[in-house]
């Protein structure tokens, strides 16, 4: 599809934009154990397909979509991909799990979406330098999926949003579900299980998806692996640095080298 080499193009072997309901990612450094997150994630091969083995299948494609917790590994090869880890609870997640997932695992990107989202000239991302840019991109890949005219109707329950609020105001160092649970008069049981059918994942796991966002930030600008991992709330950056292989299925060097951060 592209005459460029893409080696060449990029002085960066990883591109990481952080938005608020999802992370987009342009790489050829991702060869992963298997593992499984809360986010619903999808995968486009830039000039080449890729190998992702979900479960105990393997599929050989250039585009698909993954609902969240589902056991995978992926082998880049050293081949660029795209990627988007996209909050379940968001609208953007919640509009893909109903109108493409369907109550499925997994979506195969059709050829012709494929070939489209190739004409946004994904090389462009590289030269991406403020949230305007990079909106205007995300909201043509949304286009071209066709999911941006839906709207999923959603009211949090109000103790469940207080919750969400406080979770961003506050230092996660501090957090556990028996603070939260006094805060809103509930159980810590009840409390865990009405945002999980509220929000779609854990409560613990929320707040461990936000710590690695965190540490991930603090990093990208400047901090140590060590100092970033304590002050997003992780007991020691071996535990941090488990979590990362856990979750992502690589290590946060790996991550980290040679990339470039942009919060969006």
């Amino acid at each position: 599809m592209f005459n460029t080499d893409l080696n060449q193009l990029y002085k960066n072997k990883l591109i990481i934009f952080d938005a608020k309901d999802h992370i987009t990612f342009l790489t050829d450094k991702v060869d992963t154990h298997y593992h499984r997150h809360n986010y619903i994630q999808i995968t486009i091969g830039v000039e080449k397909n890729f190998h992702i083995t979900i479960e105990k299948d393997s599929i050989y494609t250039k585009g698909i979509i993954l609902d969240s917790n589902t056991d995978h590994k992926l082998h880049g090869y050293n081949e660029w991909q795209l990627y988007l880890l996209i909050n379940p609870e968001s609208i953007f997640g919640e509009t893909i799990k109903k109108n493409l997932l369907k109550e499925n695992k997994v979506y195969m990107i059709k050829e012709e979406k494929i070939n489209s989202i190739m004409e946004l000239n994904i090389q462009l991302i590289a030269e991406i330098t403020n949230s305007l840019e990079y909106n205007k991109f995300i909201k043509k890949l949304k286009e071209t999926l066709g999911i941006s005219n839906y709207n999923v109707e959603h009211t949090i329950d109000n103790r469940i949003q207080e919750v969400l609020n406080y979770i961003e105001d506050h230092p996660l160092d501090m957090l556990s579900v028996k603070e939260l649970s006094n805060i809103v008069f509930l159980s810590e049981s009840r409390l865990s299980h009405l945002f999980k059918e509220e929000i779609g994942i854990s409560l613990t796991s929320y707040i461990l998806h936000e710590k690695l966002e965190k540490a991930f930030y603090l990093i990208f600008n400047g901090s140590n692996i060590t100092n970033a991992s304590i002050e997003a709330g992780f007991s020691s950056s071996s535990h941090f640095t488990q979590t990362v292989r856990d979750k992502l299925g690589m290590p946060p060097r790996i991550i980290t080298k040679n990339s470039r951060y942009l919060k969006v």
